[in-house]
């Protein structure tokens, strides 16, 4: 079978970008492709222990939020209350793009204003890979898992045809697993948090924020049970305790916050709160480890005594923690 994806990836960039607004509800603009990339190396991942379609995949994870772009803010009801579909999916506004493609063409022209995103999705996948000359033995099924992403309140009889392919089953985990646990949804927490706060014009509160965190974790427990995948479960559990073990640390780095804030975890959590206005977790990452780090390192260079002893404890958890969150960014569990 001919291959089109590099055409298609640079299609759904091309689309992310016709939108000018930067913030809208936990999403934010850098947040849809850095979200869409990481789902598609999880999914591709776990498509190797679980004997999943490749190319399937790939395809379908590339395109799975091509309309998210769309969703506004959640309708309200006139009692204030989110608006849902029939499978209990809340609604959102339509937030139209900046510019055109034909993309958004299609979408107009396939009337898809309103619908939840996988719905609409699932449309545009089937029409893009029709449109590149896919066979449809692959475009039907990567527009099933597409629409299967998302899971929402069906019969027992619809939601086992709806994920009974390997594929569904492993986009819908990982599509769930890259915003609420781990690594990755830590960033996505502290970038709502300082979302919150620029609006508020209020400064984050570093030691309240870390001390917040343990119920905040606690409560990603129950996303084990959403897991359509044992190897999602596992992943899970994996995601969780290093999450734990982070903000054990936070919490023992609070005894010193100051030469902690120069080398270790608190100073990259810090780092990790700039730039609410644009943020994105890849770029953060890559500054973590490409310029915040090498500076402490050198600063490092001139400590000495007990001060040099606690310095060099921050750092080496500071390296596995950009460690740790590169590997999740690249589709390790």
């Amino acid at each position: 079978m001919a291959t089109y994806y590099d055409e298609i990836e640079q299609l759904v960039i091309g689309t992310f970008s016709l939108w000018e607004v930067t913030r809208v509800g936990f999403s934010w603009r850098k947040y849809y492709l850095n979200h869409t990339y990481r789902v598609q190396r999880l999914a591709l991942t776990m498509g190797q222990e679980l004997d999943g379609d490749a190319d399937v995949l790939r395809h379908s994870a590339i395109l799975h939020d091509i309309t998210k772009r769309y969703d506004g803010a959640i309708l309200k009801s006139p009692e204030g209350k989110n608006v849902v579909d029939e499978e209990g999916f809340w609604l959102n506004e339509t937030m139209l793009p900046a510019r055109h493609n034909w993309v958004t063409e299609l979408y107009d022209r396939l009337e898809l204003g309103g619908q939840v995103h996988h719905l609409s999705g699932a449309s545009l996948t089937q029409h893009i890979l029709d449109e590149y000359g896919y066979p449809q033995n692959f475009n039907k099924p990567s527009a099933k898992v597409v629409r299967g992403h998302l899971k929402g309140k069906v019969p027992p009889e619809v939601h086992d045809e709806r994920y009974k392919e390997v594929e569904v089953r492993i986009l819908y985990d990982s599509d769930t697993i890259d915003p609420n646990v781990g690594l990755t949804a830590f960033y996505r927490n502290i970038q709502i948090n300082a979302g919150s706060a620029l609006k508020k014009g209020a400064p984050i509160d570093l030691a309240e924020y870390v001390r917040s965190l343990p119920r905040w974790i606690s409560a990603k427990d129950s996303f084990r049970e959403q897991m359509l995948t044992e190897l999602g479960k596992q992943i899970c559990d994996l995601r969780q305790q290093r999450m734990r073990s982070v903000v054990d640390q936070l919490h023992g780095e609070l005894e010193r916050p100051e030469i902690n804030r120069q080398y270790g975890l608190l100073g990259a959590v810090e780092h990790l709160f700039t730039n609410p206005e644009d943020p994105s977790l890849h770029e953060h990452a890559d500054e973590l480890r490409d310029v915040w780090l090498p500076e402490r390192e050198q600063a490092f260079s001139a400590e000495d005594g007990e001060t040099r002893e606690h310095a060099e404890a921050a750092l080496q958890r500071t390296r596995e923690f950009i460690r740790m969150l590169h590997g999740e960014i690249n589709g390790q569990p």
